[in-house]
């Protein structure tokens, strides 16, 4: 399944570094193929696999692997760096979003109140890796946290999980006991999209709201999510470099149940078309293949590989198509930007006749951040609106907050509503996103 990899170099957030490596050579797992530049916000690429270069062009360094590989033997980091220089060596990038420098975090100056911040709630729906790996190693994550308050200065540190990954907090709450840690502890949060962005994490942590534009710093926090801490102790215990990735596939594939999902780890620019037919490939007809998850991801193809972000290939049923096709679009700040919202309505048959922004939502360097992430302040006077341009259906890729409200206001107008989940989560069996009430989980 690592016959042939294609490892971009543009990875998440800064500047890609350059490929060190050239079409010929042989290199082994562990080995930097790219190097960032120290001026710049970037992170070294590492090869995932012992093998030949085939490729160096054109944003990727194509490897192919050699047939036999050990996980375990791999070019070690350079030893008696600083905590940050280790991980900016090792290429980490945070692993579960937008792919920011780790090291920079690492590089932040916290008082001894200070609070490293994990993001465990696992947020988006179908997505089970974070919790896989904290099942498989609780205590590491624990000693990933303790690294990261060591390079901060950070005197406590608190791991956000939902409350119904029970099976996970009672792990990592009898280690914490097992070891008598009195600095680091385990808080339930709410069973809600997005309890895990992280001002919203922050605000449910440390009861404390920043503003849209403010970093966590402003509260004397940084934050991590589970995958990325993983990485960090991996490379300053193991002197690891980052080379490969967890994911969740899940979907209609033939080696899959209904509803079933699985957790691999597989290196850097492993192909999906590969991945896919490692499950037997297609099974019936199918919708999309989704990269990432139900409420962020995006479409992808057979002809993408792995990259240090991707947390799922999720491959979806048909689209259900719409009866009433005139559709308006509400966007969430918590959910897909437009494009992705316009492409899934298409998807469905729809004929587009207007397109609204949630009011809490604030444009910020072409995205938009939530004022107060999860708690919104009501959706009836933007369902009115498309209701005025002929709306009969409103697509929505809200948090389970703002489902509530355009629940509250969209039928009684005798609109129909859609959630951009809807057809992963059919896909999966479970329940679609309209009227949310947690005591149902």
């Amino acid at each position: 399944m690592t016959h042939q990899l294609k490892i971009a170099l543009k990875q998440g957030i800064g500047v890609p570094p350059q490929a060190v490596v050239r079409a010929g050579e042989h290199v082994r797992r562990g080995q930097v193929i790219a190097r960032c530049d120290e001026t710049t916000l970037g992170v070294d690429l590492h090869s995932p696999a012992n093998g030949i270069v085939t490729s160096a062009a054109d944003g990727y360094i194509v490897i192919e692997a050699a047939p036999d590989q050990t996980e375990f033997d791999y070019v070690r980091l350079e030893p008696g760096l600083s905590v940050a220089d280790t991980v900016r060596r090792a290429g980490i990038i945070g692993l579960g979003g937008a792919g920011f420098p780790s090291y920079v975090k690492l590089g932040t100056r916290l008082d001894p109140s200070g609070y490293v911040l994990c993001n465990a709630a696992e947020c988006e729906p179908v997505l089970e890796h974070n919790m896989h790996q904290i099942r498989q190693d609780p205590e590491g994550l624990l000693r990933a946290v303790a690294i990261a308050m060591e390079a901060t200065g950070a005197g406590k540190g608190i791991i956000g999980m939902k409350l119904k990954h029970r099976t996970e907090i009672k792990l990592l709450t009898s280690a914490i006991k097992a070891q008598g840690i009195q600095n680091i502890r385990v808080l339930p949060l709410r069973n809600v999209y997005p309890v895990g962005e992280e001002r919203a994490l922050i605000r449910d942590t440390l009861n404390q709201l920043l503003e849209t534009t403010q970093l966590p710093s402003a509260a004397n926090a940084v934050v991590f999510n589970v995958e990325t801490l993983y990485a960090i102790r991996d490379a300053v215990d193991e002197g690891k470099p980052l080379m490969d990735k967890y994911l969740t596939v899940a979907g209609r594939l033939k080696d899959l149940d209904p509803g079933e999902t699985i957790v691999l780890r597989v290196p850097l620019g492993q192909s999906v078309a590969e991945l896919l037919e490692a499950f037997g490939g297609f099974v019936g007809e199918t919708g999309e293949i989704l990269l990432g998850g139900p409420y962020t991801g995006r479409r992808g193809s057979s002809e993408d590989t792995v990259g240090k972000t991707l947390g799922g290939i999720l491959v979806t049923q048909p689209f259900e198509q719409l009866e009433a096709s005139r559709v308006g679009i509400i966007q969430c700040a918590c959910g897909p930007l437009y494009p992705r919202l316009e492409q899934v309505a298409r998807s469905m048959g729809g004929e587009i006749v207007g397109h609204e922004v949630c009011k809490n939502a604030v444009e910020s360097r072409g995205t938009y951040k939530c004022m107060n992430p999860g708690n919104c302040p009501g959706q009836a006077e933007k369902v009115l609106a498309l209701k005025k341009l002929g709306a009969q259906t409103i697509l929505i890729g809200h948090c389970s907050d703002c489902t509530n409200t355009v629940m509250g206001s969209a039928p009684k107008l005798g609109l129909e509503v859609r959630h951009i989940t809807d057809h992963v989560l059919l896909t999966m069996g479970q329940p679609v996103l309209r009227t949310f009430d947690e005591t149902q989980l």
